[in-house]
């Protein structure tokens, strides 16, 4: 994927900036109330020609399409615009693709006239129709037929709790633009656009709440110090960027799928995106919101304050969408009815043109299903791949699914289930000859050895004794692809970051000798970092490393480790150890690869409930030769941090909600002995929307954090912040869905004796033990919200108990 904005929709940010920089803050919402729209505003928007800048020039738009749209939204939200853009952008889409020839249309482009639809249509009259107190025209559909309606809008909106500008509109005198099966599906369409939009703006609000959240934390002093320090406050706020980044993201996607036509790389096309988006969007907007109002105290109910206003719009705008009850109740009957399609990853597909072509045709009449053709060479706004992959991204990740499909088979799942070993030597072994124990072409740089063949060899074959170059972008796809089929994939993982490491920093003797033994498969390496009294806090190790000699020729160690994936299966370990104890904890420590069949070494397994098998790893005088030493003495953190950074492009973990959801929806679109599906019951629909909404942000955060990579920017905050998201919202849907299966969620694989099956062949009950552990494995969610408050919300460490104070500031006390 590549995220950076294109001309059109850089231009569109620009330009919205640039209006509402006359308006600071949010004036204008404040000044707005009770009616909810600012004339003056709309008509600088107009000035400015965005109303009209998703049409096409031939209807006298500025031919941006839908995605520049949604950035533009995206910045009216943040400051709670009051404007009816996204209503207004949908409708005249729909005007100008309906009715080309309609005598309000230049006007409505111009945005002299504004335009809305009316969702809901009862007695041929729209009820509480968004911007309905303001609209100039409506459209609508009225028994089958897509109407106009011109008329005076009433001035003044029906009291409401957001002070939107809603009111009914009688839709008697509309001009019947088209009738039957086109039609419905053009209003349709225009719909989701609008939902796209709507999701936007909600992404927006959520960040200008987030933003005044953490403004004020940081300055409001209670107890001699900013609360912002505080432990509790900091954790409350860290989850809200990934959903702030997560809806905008979605927002973003959704519409682009919609412009371009083509499904997103899980296989979600535009119109069921938007529906995610508006979904998601709802929900990232009233928790930032109600954040902004809980720390705030008492000045975030108040009527004065900015806060309540954020937390008004973002309670109200979301029902007029749906949002509550019928938006996930519609995208999961998408789901189950496309079960039978679900049953692979899509690729990069196309589905046929949306409004931009000027038709009343149906860009999306089914919903999330793979088919189509590939379509994988970019084709954005901007010629770039936007959210597509790029051909070679592409085609690496449908060599891994072909592999996947060929390699993989239910029975060695089932015995990697049921032993808790997440590891097949001979699986293993033959994605090691496909060269993909990768590393960045940088990496072979860096260490003088060419990535490609340049002597006249195949493009892109490995040169000898090199690895194949593989980018952030491509190691994405591969480890979400493998994680999606439930492939064996923790020791490819934790291998490629200790030879990543070795490239780096360990001495020739090293390199030769464990090197070509990793990248041939032939062995694994494992990571040696917790301890009994050192989880999180890896830099307090106890094992101790003592030298042998002066100087030293080898080490003496003795310690234990804890929760070591692999270490049955392993041929090394990376291991931390403390070499000094007059220093402070993170000087003190040095890191080594420990061969696993040294003498003194003791394996134990430890079950756990989540069919996965750590071990505890006994070292009782394991002496190891000092070429075995990474890095300098007692300057083992520095290496370490390489290896976390490392982590990150290999960190797997984002893409489990995928397969939950694809054998949940297949599930309820069984029925059962008396006809009655699971899908019949809201509850199960609900609980497969969010879930799908999640895996979608899931996959958009952990994208980023490639993007990033790719173009050399650091990943650490993003692929953070993806953990995060993706561990927290597993988590929510495993339990989730078990809850909506009823009690025969908790029936596990094997129960054959109850005239009741386990739902999804027992997958939701195994899903629900194994969400219990990826919020503690690979670093605790704890230690991730540490992080995100700090390096992205930019509040002071607390770790350690301590916290510098800040002047308390002068003026009356307030509550706090």
């Amino acid at each position: 994927m590549d995220l950076s904005l294109d001309e059109a929709s850089s231009a569109a940010r620009e330009l919205a900036r640039a209006v509402l920089a006359g308006r600071p803050g949010r004036s204008a919402a404040r000044a707005a109330e009770p009616l909810g729209h600012d004339p003056a505003l709309w008509g600088e928007l107009c000035a400015a020609g965005l109303p009209g800048l998703a049409l096409t020039a031939e209807h006298g738009g500025g031919g941006a399409g839908l995605h520049a749209a949604t950035v533009a939204a995206v910045e009216l939200g943040r400051v709670l615009a009051p404007v009816p853009f996204a209503e207004h952008v949908a409708a005249a889409r729909l005007l100008a693709a309906a009715a080309p020839g309609h005598p309000d249309l230049a006007a409505v482009v111009a945005g002299d006239l504004v335009a809305t639809l009316a969702p809901r249509v009862r007695a041929s009259a729209g009820e509480l129709v968004p911007a309905g107190a303001v609209a100039d025209v409506v459209l609508a559909l009225v028994d089958g037929e897509l109407t106009a309606a011109r008329s005076a809008p009433p001035g003044a909106a029906l009291p409401n709790q957001g002070d939107l500008p809603v009111a009914d509109r009688d839709l008697r005198a509309g001009i019947v633009l088209g009738r039957g099966p086109a039609a419905v599906a053009a209003f349709e369409r225009a719909r989701r656009e609008w939902l796209t939009l709507v999701a936007a703006w909600l992404a927006g609000l959520a960040d200008g709440a987030l933003d005044l959240a953490t403004g004020w934390v940081k300055e409001r002093v209670q107890f001699g110090v900013p609360i912002g320090s505080f432990q509790g406050v900091q954790h409350g706020l860290a989850d809200l960027p990934g959903l702030v980044d997560g809806a905008a993201l979605l927002a973003r996607e959704a519409a682009w799928c919609q412009d371009t036509g083509r499904r997103s790389l899980t296989g979600a096309a535009g119109g069921e995106l938007a529906l995610m988006a508006a979904l998601f969007a709802a929900e990232a907007a009233r928790a930032a919101a109600g954040r902004a109002v809980q720390y705030h105290g008492g000045l975030g109910v108040a009527v004065e304050h900015d806060a309540q206003l954020f937390y008004r719009r973002a309670s109200a705008y979301p029902p007029l969408t749906g949002a509550g009850r019928d938006l996930p109740r519609e995208l999961g009957r998408r789901l189950v009815d496309d079960a039978g399609d679900m049953a692979g990853p899509a690729g990069d597909m196309e589905v046929p043109a949306g409004p931009s072509a000027g038709s009343l045709a149906d860009d999306d009449p089914a919903g999330s299903g793979p088919h189509g053709t590939d379509s994988s060479d970019g084709d954005s706004p901007d010629g770039g791949e936007g959210f597509g992959h790029r051909p070679a991204v592409a085609a690496f990740a449908a060599e891994v699914r072909a592999f996947v499909a060929d390699h993989l088979t239910d029975e060695i799942r089932d015995e990697m289930h049921r032993t808790g070993t997440v590891h097949v030597p001979a699986l293993h072994r033959a994605m090691a000859a496909r060269g993909w124990l990768a590393v960045s072409e940088e990496t072979n740089e860096r260490n003088g050895r060419p990535a490609r063949d340049e002597g006249g060899g195949q493009e892109g074959v490995p040169a000898p004794g090199a690895r194949a170059a593989r980018d952030a972008r491509e190691l994405a796809a591969l480890f979400r692809e493998l994680e999606i089929a439930d492939a064996p994939y923790h020791g490819m993982a934790t291998t490629m970051i200790v030879a990543g490491v070795l490239e780096r920093m360990a001495g020739p003797a090293l390199r030769e000798k464990a090197l070509p033994k990793l990248l041939a498969g032939e062995g694994i390496a494992v990571l040696g970092y917790s301890e009994p009294g050192s989880g999180s806090d890896v830099a307090a190790a106890r094992t101790r490393a003592e030298p042998v000699g002066d100087p030293p020729t080898a080490w003496r160690i003795n310690g234990q480790k804890m929760w070591t994936t692999l270490a049955h299966e392993a041929a090394y370990c990376f291991l931390l150890a403390r070499t000094a104890t007059d220093v402070p904890k993170h000087r003190g420590l040095t890191m080594f690869l420990v061969p696993l069949d040294t003498p003194g070494i003791t394996i134990q397994p430890i079950p756990t409930i989540a069919d996965e098998r750590p071990n505890v790893v006994f070292y009782d005088d394991v002496v190891v030769p000092d070429e075995y030493r990474i890095g300098d003495v007692n300057g083992g953190w520095a290496v370490m941090a390489v290896g976390l950074s490392l982590e990150r492009g290999v960190m797997g973990g984002t893409a489990m909600i995928e397969p939950l959801v694809r054998e949940a929806a297949t599930w309820a679109a069984r029925p059962d002995p008396d006809g009655h599906r699971p899908a019949d019951d809201p509850a199960v629909l609900t609980a497969l929307a969010r879930a799908r909404a999640d895996a979608e942000v899931a996959f958009l955060l952990t994208g980023r954090a490639a993007y990033l990579s790719a173009v050399g920017e650091s990943p650490a905050v993003a692929g953070t912040m993806a953990k995060l998201f993706a561990s927290t919202a597993y988590q929510r849907a495993a339990r989730e869905l078990q809850d909506a299966a009823g009690p025969t969620g908790i029936l596990h694989r094997s129960a054959t004796g109850s005239v009741l099956a386990p739902p999804a062949g027992g997958y939701l009950e195994r899903a629900a033990r194994h969400a219990a552990a990826v919020t503690i494995q690979g670093g605790t969610t704890e230690i991730a919200r540490n992080l995100v408050a700090e390096q992205r919300l930019g509040l002071p460490k607390t770790r350690g108990g301590t916290r510098s104070a800040a002047p308390r500031r002068d003026g009356p006390a307030s509550q706090g």
